[in-house]
């Protein structure tokens, strides 16, 4: 039996670890850009940017899928992006 795969829910990205190294910007950047502070946020519906923990639907760009958003996090060198499944856990890191 194959593992099933868990959606992407929520996620994080922790201020305090992020660099500003863009590397998930890079892999998903219709989720991910860099803020004034040269911060990683995420971007959500009506034009709004946040870090906060943030419900997968209601980011601006629907159309990255979850794979995406996972190899993102992975490529944060400072693991600063906290990834989420439907049952609340943590995926990743």
């Amino acid at each position: 039996m194959a593992d099933e795969k868990k959606k992407v829910k929520k996620i994080v990205v922790n201020r305090d670890l992020c660099i500003g190294a863009a590397s998930c910007i890079v892999n998903a950047p219709g989720v991910f850009e860099l803020d004034a502070e040269n911060k990683v946020v995420m971007k959500k519906d009506g034009g709004t940017k946040t870090s906060d923990a943030t419900e997968r639907q209601s980011l601006e760009d629907k159309a990255t899928d979850d794979e995406t958003i996972i190899n993102a996090a992975q490529s944060c060198p400072t693991k600063a992006i906290l990834v989420y499944d439907e049952d609340g856990k943590q995926i990743y890191p």
